[in-house]
């Protein structure tokens, strides 16, 4: 056989049928012959093959039966369904399950290579448009590889700049560099835990670097107080959330970090700040981190004269559990022991 003319598989239990559509296709076409299915399988497995004719009568499996077989493991190869018996039904069901056209023993010689030609148009149609949708599949694949690649190139870059920020923060009051660090380990501890997906832990890192960013633009005087503050020099303090959005808003990439960042203060019953969020309506990042930073601040605050002892801090998250943070992750803290991490 030669390796340029399309391949034509009949499956026919008729010698006689076989070695008709032989004697009419031969000579542009190469053609295999199968009595049955699984000589037919069997070609289609071991051969490249173009146009299966199909008989829908066979005598050891339903021919329609073998259609949708054949669709299903070969979709780029159409199938003609021939037969001696046709009805507007079997026809609606033989292109129900894929065939691309029928033909009627006996067979017209014109209107055999007519069909079987433009089954081959349909079929390098279909090549046609897979191999398209494989090059744009390609594409798209390497321009996601560009563009996550320049992410993580703006964010390493923009996380250098941030580091050198909070650590100018931390010139200012001595705390905040190893308060973030110890925030952003227990929150993702508590993340782990809880079974939180991959890319969401991600940008929870990143938000638990960076939630106290907007400290930069707090007074150093109200930073570096030892003592309880004023409520003026309060009210200042609990802008630092919506002064880091500020800082990071200007960098897109960054903008899924900002809903935790903003929120990190709120209250499970909608007392805390900046927008009085309740319940669920409170980002889930920002719940970790609230319980998070709250459990170092009350472990490594310097504004405290002594740390609080583990027990304590449990006593403290169960009684604020439902009213200042979510029961759920006070419950995860304390079953798992992660404050023993902290």
């Amino acid at each position: 056989m030669t390796n340029n003319r399309p391949t034509i598989l009949v499956i026919d239990d008729a010698l006689c049928v076989r070695q008709s559509l032989q004697f009419i296709l031969r000579d542009k076409f190469n053609v295999l012959l199968a009595p049955g299915a699984l000589e037919g399988k069997f070609y289609l497995s071991s051969h490249h093959v173009d146009i299966v004719l199909l008989d829908i009568r066979l005598k050891c499996i339903d021919g329609l039966k073998l259609l949708a077989d054949i669709r299903e493991r070969f979709p780029y190869i159409e199938i003609i369904m021939i037969t001696a018996y046709a009805s507007v039904e079997t026809i609606r069901k033989a292109i129900r399950f894929g065939a691309c056209d029928y033909l009627i023993k006996p067979f017209d010689k014109d209107e055999l290579i007519s069909v079987v030609r433009n089954a081959l148009i349909q079929r390098e149609n279909k090549l046609g448009l897979k191999n398209e949708l494989d090059m744009l599949k390609e594409s798209t694949l390497y321009l996601e590889h560009i563009i996550r690649n320049a992410k993580d190139t703006m964010m390493n870059s923009s996380e250098t700049n941030l580091t050198a920020m909070l650590l100018n923060i931390d010139s200012k009051d001595g705390y905040t560099w190893a308060h973030v660090k110890r925030v952003t380990s227990l929150s993702l501890l508590i993340a782990e835990k809880m079974r939180v997906p991959v890319e969401h832990r991600r940008w929870l890192k990143c938000s638990a670097s960076l939630h106290d960013i907007g400290k930069l633009n707090i007074d150093t005087d109200i930073l570096k107080k030892e003592s309880k503050l004023t409520g003026h020099e309060y009210e200042s303090m609990k802008k630092h959330p919506e002064e880091g959005v500020k800082i990071i808003r200007p960098l897109p990439f960054l903008k899924r970090a900002v809903p935790a960042i903003k929120h990190h203060h709120e209250r499970y019953d909608g007392k805390g700040y900046p927008s009085g969020l309740q319940g669920g309506a409170i980002p889930f990042k920002a719940r970790i981190l609230a319980v998070a930073d709250a459990v170092d601040s009350m472990m490594n605050s310097p504004v405290r004269q002594s740390p609080c002892a583990l027990e304590r801090v449990e006593r403290e998250l169960q009684s604020n559990s439902g009213s200042q943070f979510d029961p759920e992750i006070v419950d995860i803290v304390i079953r798992e022991r992660l404050l023993s991490f902290v």
